[in-house]
């Protein structure tokens, strides 16, 4: 992997706002458990309209539960602030096909820095550059886990191939497995 994925220095800690996209391709490849762990030391959240997404499918409920019972990822209310209110808002009256969960991570970390974990790039990534927001996508995620040494490269690849199969994941043109995936600077985790 890239010199780029991470660096010697500690970086700072940051809040990871999950969406159900990202949360289901994890689910799907029995890795929702490694998620925390890859994304350490920073925490991973979820909002309650990602919480209300994923409870749509009580199966990919079960997954999530025990992580937020044992507080390895923390449910979180969507914040009673005018401002991301009128954010939340306005996003959905540009682009009323964004789902509320991407809606409401995207909302929220306008204003408090957080950092976006979606794989729905087409609909994030515009909207995340505009407004200097990070942001990750799964194949991201798994760069960082194959830098930290959690996954291999094989294992990233079955990954990808699971979640196109089960969930129809859109991946950028061309990726099929992780060497044809060139991850972002994310030296900021």
């Amino acid at each position: 992997m890239r010199s780029n994925l991470m660096e010697n220095s500690e970086p700072a800690h940051k809040i990871i706002l999950l969406d159900c996209d990202l949360i289901s391709h994890f689910i799907a490849n029995s890795a929702i458990n490694d998620l925390p762990r890859i994304l350490d030391p920073h925490e991973c959240v979820v909002l309650d309209y990602v919480y209300s997404e994923v409870a749509a499918r009580p199966m990919r409920l079960a997954f999530l539960q025990p992580l937020i019972n044992s507080g390895s990822i923390k449910k979180m209310d969507f914040p009673e602030d005018v401002e991301i209110n009128k954010e939340f808002a306005r996003i959905k009256s540009k682009k009323p096909i964004i789902g509320d969960g991407e809606r409401a991570c995207m909302a929220v970390a306008r204003f408090t820095q957080d950092v976006v974990a979606s794989s729905n790039f087409r609909d994030i990534a515009p909207y995340c550059t505009e407004h200097k927001i990070l942001y990750l996508g799964t194949l991201d995620i798994l760069s960082v886990a194959v830098a930290k040494g959690i996954y291999n490269e094989k294992q990233c690849d079955d990954f990808i191939t699971t979640a196109i199969k089960y969930n129809k994941a859109k991946f950028p043109p061309g990726v099929t497995a992780m060497r044809y995936y060139t991850p972002k600077d994310l030296s900021f985790l």
